[in-house]
């Protein structure tokens, strides 16, 4: 159900809850979406209000302010408040759901290039990412299927030589909006499930512990009053009690939290905070001619299609690929639909031999059919030295807490992955006949010395906030374990993207969705046994 905090008591302590999940983005509704009609009593907290669509209101984006170090304040100076929304729904209000797994070498330890990995395979995460596509639509999970791809895109790679370094990969996009913003896809479901309070004007402020730290007893929260005038400040304040906590703000604010609680969950190595990483582009990093038209089917295979499938009918059966004209438009919700297209990306081989970050090369053909830009995006790898802090200095409008201070960095390993990986794809490309390359970005020197914005080629973030609390089996080498729960705290979890121990190349969103359901059953399960354990009666 729906209510506003807004209408609360001042003062009031909202309890009986089993579990509490703290902010309605990608994560936070996914978890909620998988609790809801179960015998779990939950309570989801929304800054936002339940109308929220596009972007969010001027008070609670201003919440969003905060700090850049020297070189995200060259390469993004807005970064914090443009690249998150504080609203319902969160950032699924601005992206198209750019959807892939992680691959199969992005989970395990590379040595040479990095020794951070997940605690568990690709194995444990696909029942969940199978789950997780249903919420884009997206059909068959079925990415390394080329020759279902190939038909339903017309097309093809290019064909493969000895010795490629490359091969192609598969991307996926939802756009329509009823889909791709969680809240607007299921605000019905959670608004009507009896065993879900969707909390809004929800706004966390500090989480209080007992004197050891070891266990989350209540939530300090306040509401944003908006007067008469316009003016939006600190409204009242009340708490809530709940068994088990779920911290779902995204990858920058929920370190923030920890850290204006006390550096909650922070061990003996301070690791609170360290190892942010996004996922650097150079989206016009070269341009390549080729000696003779690339073939359609080739460009095809590049170019972002949309793609009509109509489900089997049962059990086991194949996706129809749609391709007549609709003679009746409301014969769409009849099929799925989505968009697709064709990237390279390195083989495993590649990343062990080379000895650098996964990534994967878009590439724009132009008109003339033998020019293409290549745009690359890569994985950076865990940086002690990239970290989010609170900046003292600065304070929010509302509730003048500390803002969060982002000092994001490439280091080395970054560097030559990138270079690494341009020098490799212009390889592939001039083995196809692009005999005329042009670098737009000079990587030549570092990334302190490549083109900043607003210059042609320059250096870019990613909006995928990652790592900052990442998933490590010892309390010293990470912040949560293998289920996401904080090491040091034994009723606290973060759900999203924070506790990724690696990045790949894909866009977070999916695993982000595929861990939340994966946290939510956890949950779920470990609620009932409690349950059984002291006796009480769960339907």
């Amino acid at each position: 159900m729906y209510v506003h905090a807004d209408c609360l008591p001042a003062d009031t302590i909202l309890t009986d809850f089993d579990i509490c999940i703290v902010g309605a983005g990608a994560a936070g509704i996914a978890m909620a979406q998988r609790l809801a009609d179960s015998s779990l009593k939950v309570i989801l907290l929304v800054s936002g209000g339940p109308s929220d669509r596009g972007i969010p209101d001027e008070a609670r984006q201003a919440l969003y302010q905060g700090s850049a170090g020297d070189f995200l304040q060259k390469v993004d100076p807005v970064f914090l408040h443009r690249s998150r929304l504080n609203m319902y729904g969160g950032t699924t209000n601005h992206f198209g759901f750019w959807a892939r797994p992680l691959d199969r070498a992005d989970t395990m330890p590379r040595p040479g290039y990095r020794e951070a990995c997940w605690l568990f395979d690709e194995r444990e995460l696909t029942p969940y990412y199978i789950d997780a596509h249903e919420f884009g639509r997206f059909g068959p999970f079925n990415y390394d299927d080329m020759a279902f791809w190939e038909r339903v895109l017309y097309a093809r790679c290019f064909d493969p030589l000895p010795g490629d370094k490359l091969t192609g990969a598969i991307m996926r996009a939802q756009y329509e909006e009823n889909l791709h913003d969680f809240q607007v896809q299921f605000r019905e479901q959670l608004k009507s499930a009896e065993n879900i309070t969707v909390l809004f004007n929800a706004h966390l402020l500090t989480i209080a512990t007992d004197e050891n730290q070891n266990h989350v007893v209540e939530l300090n929260c306040s509401i944003i009053d908006h007067s008469s005038s316009g003016e939006s400040r600190a409204g009242k304040r009340f708490k809530v009690r709940a068994r088990t906590y779920a911290l779902a703000c995204g990858g920058i604010e929920n370190v923030r939290l920890l850290q204006l609680s006390g550096d909650l969950g922070n061990n003996r190595r301070d690791q609170l905070g360290r190892g942010f990483m996004v996922h650097p582009l150079l989206t016009n990093a070269a341009r390549v001619t080729f000696d003779q038209p690339v073939p359609r089917d080739i460009r095809n295979f590049f170019r972002e299609q949309q793609i009509r499938l109509k489900p089997p009918e049962s059990s086991g059966g194949d996706y129809q690929h749609m391709v007549a004209p609709l003679v009746n438009p409301e014969l769409v919700f009849d099929y799925l639909m989505f968009n697709a297209w064709g990237v390279l990306a390195p083989t495993h081989q590649t990343l062990i031999d080379e000895q650098i970050g996964n990534f994967r090369i878009i590439l724009y053909f132009g008109a003339d059919a033998v020019s293409a830009i290549v745009n690359l995006n890569w994985e950076q790898t865990p940086d002690e030295g990239s970290r989010i802090t609170l900046n003292h200095e600065q304070r929010d409008p509302i509730f003048g807490q500390p803002v969060a201070h982002i000092d994001w960095r490439l280091n080395e390993t970054d560097k030559r992955s990138a270079v690494r990986a341009l020098e490799i794809s212009l390889e592939y490309l001039r083995a196809r006949g692009a005999s005329r390359q042009l670098m737009i970005t000079d990587v030549g020197g570092g990334a302190e010395d490549w083109t900043f914005p607003p210059g042609e080629g320059a250096l870019e973030t990613g909006d995928h906030h990652m790592g900052a609390l990442r998933m490590s089996a010892s309390p010293d080498d990470g912040i949560v374990d293998i289920n996401s729960r904080l090491h040091t705290v034994d009723n606290l979890y973060i759900a999203g993207s924070a506790v990724f121990p690696t990045g790949g190349y894909a866009n977070p969103t999916l695993t982000i969705v595929a861990l939340a359901l994966r946290l939510a059953d956890h949950l779920k399960a470990l609620c009932q046994h409690r349950a059984i354990s002291c006796g009480d009666a769960f339907a």
